[in-house]
């Protein structure tokens, strides 16, 4: 079992006051006299089991998994091998390198009992806006997730012991395997344990379903496979049973082979659902494989023969419309975790991300788009080692129009090196709309929100975003942060922050940076009801902060 180590102590950490930890105790007696609903659990086959943590729900046993399973020791090594890299890659908690997580399904309100392998002396539970009561037993923690809670996603931090992440979602809809509108994928496969590669199979299954309005039912079982492509593929559906998990092959040592998990490419009509999952095997191909996380890069501006897509994703879009990508997992990413370019009409909901530092030291953002319009991101957790949430032109290859009309609700991110979002990254068109309601992130060190600058475009005259808007957001650990806010010489018609919530003390360098370009300045800017560690935002143009070529100015 993993017991203590000397990690350094994350901030802010505290107990409840006596007061509080009665009332919690007396609520959460009456929560486990009545708690005993459905509960679903989902794991895959071959997971390591947590050794620091056992969790139960309403009295069931839910497995904890530790993404990747690492020791307190090579924790610290690979944590080491990072502080030689630029420090835009340090981790300054080791314990942090990985996840551990557990998933399950209940319709109503949930008892959660955490055993945890030392006692407990700390205790944080986020989001923080939820104020979420917890009492502790010696090794025990009890509390309860709230239907009123969605998406009803949780990270627990105990003493110095790595994250554990807590996803219950609603229960699924049963799917009728005797439907003849079902295809079961059996049929194309010979292998279930992860043992010999299943791509052609995979592939010859995608070719029969293709134009047919049908699903294929992959069922659970461990499916190696290489990268998995789906070519101008229309109207059909692909559903990842409990317990499915597909596995990119990692190179050989030194093969520094580049795969994509499964590579969309100019379809549309297709959805991809279902409570399995795509595991990369990032970890794999990098710290125990020793392949070059950078193999064949120029810079993120360059295509080259080497590196001929920039990235490796496990889930890559590119030239679609009306995809819909619901309730999966993605974990152990190699690069951005879902990565789609000139999509339209793409809807992500109820996704799991899972790539912590371990899996990568950098370029491993959670969603990250360019060049599409009408994206809806809805009610997902986002565990990375880069942006929760980015957009801008990365891919020169593919990223030659605007964007239009993002929409993001209801996202729990957590990073431990990068920004909450980022926006605008190398991008000379117009951005359009960005909307963020009901979205709480937590623990990165670097900025809530950075929006760049926007290049010129081709006829000379400056790219502009339309509005920019945080509706009902929290970024809790307000301590690790080195910027508040920050916009980068950007060309904006309208920037709004309502209801947005800073958790914890700021650094104390940490401050507002917004200006606006000054060919194109920000047309609106908008702070409704704004607090930073209990006391509410009234001015944002003193030093150290700094406030330019904004037009207009509200802060209420």
């Amino acid at each position: 079992m993993d017991g203590a180590f000397p990690a350094q102590r994350p901030a802010g950490f505290s107990h409840q006051p006596a007061w509080l930890r009665l009332a919690s105790l007396l609520l959460l007696i009456a929560v486990d006299a009545f708690a005993g609903g459905a509960i679903t659990a989902y794991s895959f086959s071959g997971d390591v089991l947590s050794r620091s943590f056992r969790l139960f729900a309403d009295g069931k046993s839910v497995p904890v998994v530790e993404m990747p399973a690492m020791t307190t020791e090579e924790r610290r090594r690979l944590a080491d091998a990072y502080s030689t890299l630029p420090s835009y890659c340090h981790i300054d908690d080791p314990a942090c390198m990985h996840l551990h997580y557990a998933h399950l399904a209940a319709a109503g309100d949930v008892a959660i009992d955490i055993h945890s392998v030392e006692e407990i002396k700390n205790c944080r539970i986020h989001p923080l806006e939820w104020n979420i009561p917890w009492v502790i037993r010696n090794k025990r923690l009890h509390f309860k997730t709230e239907k009123s809670h969605q998406p009803r996603y949780y990270i627990v931090r105990i003493n110095q012991l790595p994250p554990l992440m807590v996803a219950v979602d609603p229960p699924e809809p049963p799917i009728n395997r005797d439907d003849p509108a079902v295809v079961d994928a059996s049929p194309y496969l010979t292998d279930a344990n992860g043992l010999i590669e299943q791509t052609n199979g995979f592939q010859r299954a995608f070719e029969d379903l293709n134009g047919s309005g049908k699903t294929l039912y992959v069922p659970s079982g461990i499916y190696l496979v290489d990268q998995l492509s789906i070519r101008t593929g229309h109207d059909f559906s692909i559903y990842l049973a409990p317990g499915c998990l597909l596995k990119v092959k990692a190179s050989k040592n030194g093969e520094n082979m580049h795969r994509h998990g499964l590579w969309l490419d100019q379809c549309r009509n297709v959805t991809i659902s279902g409570r399995g999952g795509i595991d990369h095997q990032a970890y794999e191909n990098y710290a125990i494989y020793g392949n070059d996380y950078q193999h064949g890069m120029i810079d993120y501006y360059t295509s080259n023969p080497l590196c001929p897509w920039i990235t490796q994703s496990p889930l890559f879009l590119t030239g679609c419309r009306r995809i819909l990508i619901e309730g999966i997992t993605i974990r152990n990413g190699r690069n951005f975790n879902i990565n789609a370019r000139r999509c339209d009409s793409l809807t992500i909901r109820g996704v799991k991300i899972f790539t912590p530092p371990a899996c990568t030291p950098e370029y491993a953002d959670g969603i990250n788009t360019g060049s599409c319009r009408d994206v809806w991101v809805d009610d997902c957790l986002v565990a990375c080692n880069d942006d929760c949430f980015a957009s801008g032109h990365y891919f020169a290859s593919y990223d030659f129009r605007p964007s239009e009309n993002h929409n993001v609700n209801g996202m729990l991110g957590w990073n431990m090196r990068a920004n909450a979002v980022r926006l605008g990254f190398y991008t000379d068109y117009d951005q359009g709309d960005f909307i963020f309601q009901h979205c709480r992130f937590i623990s990165m060190p670097y900025g809530s929100i950075l929006i760049h600058g926007l290049r010129l475009k081709t006829d000379g005259s400056p790219a502009r975003y339309g509005v920019i808007r945080l509706i009902d957001c929290s970024f809790d650990n307000a301590e690790r942060l080195r910027s508040l806010f920050t916009v980068e010489r950007a060309g904006i018609d309208s920037l709004e922050l309502r209801n947005v919530t800073f958790f914890g003390p700021p650094n104390a360098a940490a401050a507002w940076q917004i200006e606006g370009d000054a060919a194109a300045p920000i047309r609106s800017l908008r702070l409704e009801n704004v607090w930073v560690n209990d006391r509410r935002v009234e001015k944002i143009d003193t030093a150290p902060s700094r406030l330019r070529q904004v037009e207009s100015c509200t802060i209420e």
